[in-house]
């Protein structure tokens, strides 16, 4: 099947240049439009392009070369880029860029589970671990044990209760080391959890980009089930293993809202989604009506916020 061209399907080291210097302007532009006053004339304000083009780099890399299916381009930190710009609509902060490269280095290490070529047992030990880990920035992300502990079905459902155990092992053990820290800064676990038992959020409409993201990502769904007849392995597992992120994003924000930065999350594992249904558009301006929907459904929240 011929595909349709894509600036970012071009492997040449420039490209990353392209996708550092427009992520970075985009940003600016849009967090000019949608910040006030104060937030503006912060030194966070103008960080945040370069770090957020810096982001973009640094997932694409990190996850083509972990996922074994991803070709080797810069159409995944692009889509990663518009996705986190589309569910943001009173802008892109530090914290957006830092979250998203943190929950990329965790779907790294899951991309790894299916690995014949690592060690199974270590491999397990660190996602378990680092899944415990992440809890020092937001205790609700403790509960990304769970996403963990189903990754391993994804796309082999037959597993030993002794892989399970490794990773709630080396998770448990990870949260004992964060209670031993704790405990040396006056803190207890019951100030730490507290906060969990409380929902925070109230339901109300998406935004225009986040309501176009789940349009695509419907639509992606279908594309996933072509995939899983047709494609190899370890591109069957990734996408699992991204609609795995998906759902458990969507569930983290219902239950704790914006503030443990779900859609920053979020951005990270529906990316490899819109790189795998753009590959299947024969038209180029399919690609360009999923690219051109998101950034306009990102740049109409001026407007949405106002």
């Amino acid at each position: 099947m011929r595909q349709a061209s894509h600036i970012f399907r071009n492997p040449h080291p420039g490209i990353a240049v392209v996708l550092f210097v427009l992520a970075a302007g985009l940003t600016a532009m849009f967090n000019f439009l949608v910040l006030d006053a104060v937030a503006a004339s912060s030194w966070g304000f103008w960080i945040t392009p370069g770090l957020v083009g810096l982001a973009a780099w640094f997932i694409n890399v990190v996850l083509v070369y972990r996922s074994r299916y991803l070709k080797t381009n810069y159409v995944l930190g692009w889509y990663w880029f518009v996705i986190l710009l589309a569910t943001h609509p009173r802008g892109i902060r530090l914290e957006h860029a830092w979250v998203s490269m943190l929950w990329a280095v965790w779907l790294a290490m899951a991309y790894e589970l299916g690995d014949e070529r690592k060690n199974g047992l270590v491999s397990r030990s660190n996602l378990g671990l680092y899944s415990a880990l992440l809890g020092v920035f937001s205790a609700a992300w403790w509960s990304s044990i769970l996403p963990a502990l189903w990754t391993l079905r994804a796309g082999n459902p037959r597993q030993s209760t002794r892989t399970y155990l490794q990773i709630a092992g080396a998770w448990a053990i990870g949260l004992a080391l964060m209670g031993v820290f704790w405990t040396m800064q006056g803190q207890t676990w019951k100030t730490e959890l507290e906060t969990l038992a409380i929902s925070p959020v109230s339901w109300h409409l998406p935004g225009p980009g986040s309501m176009v993201l789940i349009l695509w990502l419907i639509l992606a769904l279908g594309e996933t089930v072509r995939a899983l007849t047709s494609a190899k392995k370890a591109k069957r597992r990734g996408l699992l293993l991204s609609w795995i992120g998906v759902v458990w994003a969507f569930v983290l924000y219902a239950w704790q809202g914006p503030s443990v930065h779900a859609s920053a999350i979020l951005a990270v594992f529906a990316a490899p989604h819109m790189v795998n249904l753009q590959t299947y558009m024969k038209r180029a301006w399919m690609i360009r009506l999923l690219d051109i929907s998101l950034l306009l459904a990102a740049f109409s929240a001026a407007w949405w916020v106002a």
